[in-house]
């Protein structure tokens, strides 16, 4: 009910004007990007541009990273709504790893951003491969090139301009990264601390795994520091969605290992969990564990990822293993992000909570919270 009363009262309060500046909002100032300087962060990923902005908690989040297209016109109510509150509205701006070499693609993807920025009153941007693993050691340098430049470029307008980059989750894996110097040119390093729970039998085959264990987050952390970034410099990003396995085995509603069906004639890794599994939100995860139609063994606590899990079978008769996160392993996660002194958290993303469902998704919301007690 609170969070429904403050909806409210902010669409009340943010009616819109044009002027001759065009801004929309009902103060100036909001049309302006924020100057709040260094803080601890919650960063909320945004994918939709269809409405999903008016049911965020603004009140919890610090930042939000929009990756629409870039011809979007912004929704207007986003910006004011973002300002009003005090939450940056930054850009997450994904390179083609195809076109990382061509100066020309470079250029025009930095110019394209610095001109967005600034035409829609946004706070900054942050910067990702299409394919984290594209990356190679010849064409690194562009890469942070980019970064390097853009910078350059926004924080001589406006120091308060936050720049960013999303990467693996540790330097370990990936060793294309110019990661010192990548650290140095961003305010901080927003690390993808999901898709990586891969799990292999005695038999070489693959078994479902959780998509965010805590073991490899703090490994990743630990990393990190080992080559001279600390916590401090990291924003922690968590999954608000599941990943979807078909087990291949004969299985029932209450197994834990699941292994996993593999398309056949393909050479699937089972490190590459995009290819064995679905990823599934966590407001269809709900409605799965709610389905009457839909048998499933309820939900079961992994204790060495630190997360859950639950079996169930499709309308098809197959069986089907989902791990995700929610309230339960995302508090730990929080204070386990405390723990390591990271700068802050981030939802992977906001648009993976069903709306339509207000407490669930608030829920969500108040526990990444709790990262500031």
């Amino acid at each position: 009910m609170k969070h429904i009363l403050i909806l409210l009262l902010l669409l009340n309060i943010f009616k819109f004007i044009k002027s001759n500046n065009e801004c929309y909002c009902i103060f100036k100032e909001y049309c302006k990007p924020l100057e709040v300087g260094e803080r601890i962060e919650f960063i909320g990923f945004s994918f939709n541009s269809t409405g999903n902005y008016l049911n965020y908690d603004y009140y919890s989040v610090t930042t939000i990273a929009i990756s629409y297209e870039l011809n979007y016109s912004i929704p207007r109510e986003l910006i004011c709504l973002s300002h009003a509150n005090g939450v940056r509205l930054v850009w997450t701006t994904i390179i083609n790893h195809d076109q990382l070499s061509n100066e020309k693609y470079r250029n025009e993807i930095i110019d394209t951003m610095f001109s967005t920025i600034q035409k829609e009153n946004m706070d900054g941007v942050i910067y990702e491969m299409d394919d984290p693993n594209s990356l190679t050691t010849e064409n690194s340098e562009y890469f942070t090139e980019i970064i390097k430049k853009t910078y350059k470029k926004l924080k001589a307008i406006n120091w308060n301009y936050q720049i960013s980059a999303k990467l693996p989750f540790s330097p370990s894996i990936d060793f294309s990264y110019q990661y010192s110097e990548i650290s140095y040119y961003t305010d901080h390093l927003v690390i993808m601390d999901y898709n990586i729970g891969s799990r292999i039998s005695m038999d070489g085959n693959c078994l479902a795994g959780s998509n965010s264990p805590n073991p490899l987050i703090e490994q990743g952390v630990h990393n990190f520091s080992s080559i001279g970034i600390p916590g401090e410099r990291l924003i922690l990003s968590y999954p608000w969605f599941g990943l979807d396995f078909i087990c291949s085995n004969d299985g029932n509603l209450s197994s834990v290992d699941c292994l996993v069906f593999k398309p056949q004639g393909e050479n699937v890794s089972c490190y590459d969990l995009n290819s064995i599994s679905k990823q599934i939100s966590y407001g269809e995860i709900l409605k799965i564990l709610n389905d009457d139609n839909i048998i499933n063994g309820g939900i079961n606590w992994n204790s060495q990822s630190k997360s859950v899990f639950f079996n169930y079978y499709d309308l098809q008769g197959k069986l089907h293993q989902i791990h995700f996160d929610n309230p339960k392993s995302l508090f730990i996660k929080v204070f386990l992000t405390k723990r390591l002194k990271a700068k802050g958290i981030a939802a992977q993303s906001m648009d993976n909570l069903d709306y339509n469902d207000l407490v669930n998704s608030y829920n969500m919301f108040d526990t990444m919270a709790y990262f500031f007690m």
